[in-house]
């Protein structure tokens, strides 16, 4: 009993020593134990002194600057203030330290709003001028209804009405999730590559606050929020507390339909760059078309199930085998919203085909030189060559638009030849986006004339420098 007794006391020793040593372990390094355990990144500590958190500001002065147009930096260098109103976007700059409470996102700074920085979005409130923005970068009314409003208001320095829950040493970028996320082409267009733009500038030491949280798109999107903070993104929701910045951006730099302006701010960027940094993110190894080694080249073909669908897909295909290629035919969204996968996938193949629609957004991972072959339906010849013609020329890629005949059309079945439906879309549109909408993208199938599609696809052919037919067949 005795030496039973000597051996617990024993291990009540060691227990202590290790409990002494793990004490001193956090003081010594302010470990984290629980975020130790559960993987985090980024751990919130509450409470720093505030002369830790304004020790970056110098630092951050030339990226915060570089986001404004030469006329609004005046108004940052006096009040600390200031934003950038670009042709359809938004994006606001507080060069000073914020207070961001997460759970009204309400953001306090000591900056009174005058006649120099007060914009079209300011509004009083209890007789305080603020400021209300929906940080989306594509300012179109359609998208910001289901956008969170962020609000600017003044805190007096001899009165702060606001303490400090958490203190970072980083600044913030506030943006939303809203909008029309689930749809790939206004994923990459609104966030990804506005993120990309406004972001990079900072080197990974960012922290997102993510407006309209949505798990299901952080998750889609990983690699890229890692690859541009060092940071998890925070969710105001998950977390409402008063989280204090050196500074902060709100909204994202927008420049056009998935494109980047090297001569808009923030300047001398392009989607060149863009795309290097997806195959960086996505460790795709194809930088040159020429360089996949492929026989018979890949064609990947995107097969919509809704609308727009090809009524003769099978036609198409036999067409394309017999020219040379070895054809993927894609038809799950879910095969495309996987992007650790998808992404190799396309960046191995030497042609991208598919009717106008949001599965085209996927030529950003392409390999340089690659061909994207748009099949552009009745009525929708100017969103075809905007959102993505323009695009993939600026991406580096070599593209064709096929434009289809009305007898390609479904909707020749229910309207005649001289309805203006079939000769005069425009007319249909300028009734209104939603009546057009609905007539062109939402009630329209194509079935393609093999042969001239066939002059397309032989094009493509040659643009790759090959001859036709690739096969022996």
């Amino acid at each position: 009993m005795e030496g039973h007794r000597r051996v617990v006391c024993g291990a009540t020793q060691i227990i202590g020593l290790l409990a002494f040593i793990y004490l001193l372990y956090i003081q010594s390094f302010s470990f984290d134990p629980i975020n130790f355990c559960f993987g985090k990144r980024n751990s919130l500590k509450r409470n720093e002194t505030k002369e830790e958190v304004g020790v970056l500001e110098e630092y951050l002065q030339p990226s915060f600057k570089s986001l404004l147009s030469d006329d609004d930096l005046r108004t940052l260098e006096t009040s600390g203030f200031a934003c950038n109103f670009a042709v359809g976007s938004l994006v606001c700059v507080a060069s000073k330290p914020v207070k961001i409470d997460t759970e009204t996102m309400e953001i306090y700074i000591p900056t009174r709003f005058n006649s120099t920085n007060r914009t079209r979005f300011s509004v009083k409130k209890e007789g305080e001028v603020i400021q209300v923005i929906r940080p989306y970068a594509w300012q179109q009314f359609d998208l910001l209804k289901n956008v969170t409003p962020v609000k600017f208001l003044r805190e007096p320095p001899q009165s702060p009405v606001r303490h400090c829950d958490y203190d970072h040493k980083i600044p913030a970028i506030v943006f939303s999730s809203g909008g029309f996320t689930g749809n790939l082409f206004h994923e990459f267009n609104e966030i990804i590559i506005p993120l990309f733009l406004t972001s990079r500038l900072f080197e990974s030491k960012i922290q997102f606050v993510l407006v309209d949280y949505n798990p299901y798109f952080v998750e889609k999107f990983n690699r890229v929020f890692s690859s541009l903070s060092r940071f998890d993104v925070l969710n105001p929701i998950a977390n409402t507390s008063v989280h204090c910045f050196p500074g902060a951006v709100v909204g994202l730099e927008f420049h056009s339909f998935l494109a980047i302006n090297s001569s808009e701010t923030p300047k001398g960027n392009s989607m060149i760059e863009f795309k290097n940094f997806l195959s960086v993110t996505y460790g795709l190894t194809i930088t040159n078309v020429s360089d996949s080694g492929s026989k018979p080249p890949v064609l990947l073909l995107i097969s919509r199930r809704k609308t727009r669908r090809f009524l003769n897909e099978d036609e198409m295909v036999e067409m394309m085998e017999e020219l040379g290629f070895e054809v993927v035919v894609v038809k799950s969204d879910k095969t495309m919203s996987d992007l650790d996968r998808f992404s190799k996938l396309v960046s191995t193949c030497s042609v991208l085909v598919g009717a106008h629609g949001a599965g085209l957004t996927n030529q950003v991972f392409l390999a340089a030189e690659a061909v994207v072959v748009q099949v552009v339906p009745l009525g929708l010849e100017w969103p075809s060559a905007v959102y993505f013609g323009e695009p993939a020329v600026w991406m580096g890629l070599r593209y064709l638009g096929y434009k289809i005949e009305p007898e390609e059309s479904s909707l020749i079945e229910s309207y005649a030849r001289d309805d203006p439906v079939i000769s005069d879309p425009g007319s249909v549109f300028a009734k209104g986006y939603y009546v057009g909408k609905e007539v062109y993208l939402d009630k329209q199938n194509i079935r393609v004339d093999i042969g001239r599609f066939k002059s397309t696809i032989s094009e493509a052919v040659r643009l790759l420098g090959r001859t036709t037919p690739l096969s022996t067949r």
